[in-house]
């Protein structure tokens, strides 16, 4: 009876059915979970890395001197001092993307006049052109804009401000017949606030700013 009795655990033990694939598949869904929490880490570090260097990259500055060459410095301070070569510079640029009128490329030269400005003086200008349907009135004209930079006058400076006045000529060329076209001049008001250079401000420089004046054809 007692050899009756082991048989019978004996058996109760044993598989009732054998999987051949078993061992095989649960091997298979443990590797799918750390597969996927590997990937959920490593994708944290990426993010993690990469808003770390948003915050703390050095911008690569591109300074212009006194006599128009250009000089890259890499790694340079946040405080570096402004020169008047990257005021120069900095100013020609505003000029050429927000007045420069260009149907074709309106909307890609008036935003990067607009990202020139300080928060509020851009706001407020981009309010004016969205209520003018400026953007849609300037491409539907067809039309280039070359400018020339007669003279540039640096009238006013203070610790934080810089105030130049700036002479153009801008000659207005219709795209569909270059030989008609328009020149005017223009004396051009602009005021720069100096900023820290950071990611947003590389060059130290923001519009706070900006009138124009038209003094008669050319």
């Amino acid at each position: 009876m007692l050899l009756n009795h082991n048989e019978g655990f004996n058996k109760r033990r044993e598989r009732i059915f054998y999987e051949i694939w078993g061992d095989l598949e649960s091997q298979n869904s443990t590797l799918k979970i750390i597969i996927i929490l590997m990937s959920l880490m490593v994708i944290v570090s990426l993010i993690t890395s990469y808003f770390t260097y948003r915050i703390n990259r050095i911008p690569l500055v591109i300074r212009v001197n006194d006599a128009g060459n250009a000089q890259v410095l890499k790694d340079l301070p946040f405080n570096n001092k402004v020169g008047m070569g990257e005021i120069i510079y900095f100013s020609k640029s505003f000029v050429r993307e927000f007045t420069g009128f260009n149907s074709i490329m309106i909307k890609t030269e008036l935003s990067r006049a607009l990202n020139k400005m300080s928060s509020d003086y851009g706001r407020k200008n981009l309010k004016d052109i969205i209520r003018g349907k400026f953007v849609q009135k300037m491409e539907k004209a067809g039309i280039t804009s070359i400018i020339k930079f007669k003279k540039i006058e640096l009238v006013n400076q203070t610790a934080n401000h810089d105030e130049l006045d700036i002479y153009v000529i801008r000659t207005v060329v219709s795209n569909s017949n270059p030989m008609l076209k328009n020149s005017t001049a223009y004396e051009d008001k602009l005021i720069l606030k100096r900023v820290k250079r950071s990611i947003e401000y590389p060059f130290g420089l923001e519009v706070v700013l900006f009138n124009t004046l038209k003094l008669g054809g050319v």
